[in-house]
């Protein structure tokens, strides 16, 4: 089996409305815990489209191996739900944004960095907001 992250929203249809907090957990797959380095855990918006693409960091947090009280803490309460839950309070901008030109995505992204410098990550997109899609109207 290949290792992998699995990141669940407990948002149906992953849409969020600004300000509200993003409830989810992520579960690592075939992933040593001896072998981790470090876990990083962020949700973040990034650009996608013409001219220079953007990335902003709304929440990060990072384990590292060599912290043994954190690390030792993550892993007890992982193997005791075999996934590890997050809360994130989200801000009221930007919101999601479809456009022609210029896209807004929000995402949970979680980072495996392993002592043999693999890694292994995951995003799963979500949607603030309740922009509809731009769309082009042709007379």
């Amino acid at each position: 089996m290949t290792p992998s992250v699995i990141i669940q929203l407990d948002h149906p249809a992953a849409h969020i409305q600004p300000g509200e907090t993003l409830h989810g957990t992520y579960r690592l797959v075939d992933i040593r815990f001896h072998e981790i380095q470090r876990l990083e855990f962020s949700v973040l918006w990034f650009t996608e489209g013409k001219g220079d693409e953007d990335l902003g960091v709304h929440h990060f947090e990072s384990i590292r191996s060599e912290e043994e009280t954190a690390f030792q803490e993550f892993v007890r309460c992982y193997q005791e739900s075999q996934t590890v839950p997050f809360a994130v309070p989200l801000p009221l901008s930007p919101l999601s944004y479809y456009g022609l030109i210029l896209k807004i995505r929000w995402c949970v992204r979680v980072r495996v960095y392993m002592k043999n410098g693999r890694e292994w990550m995951s995003e799963k997109l979500f949607t603030i907001g309740n922009l509809p899609p731009v769309t082009v109207t042709l007379n």
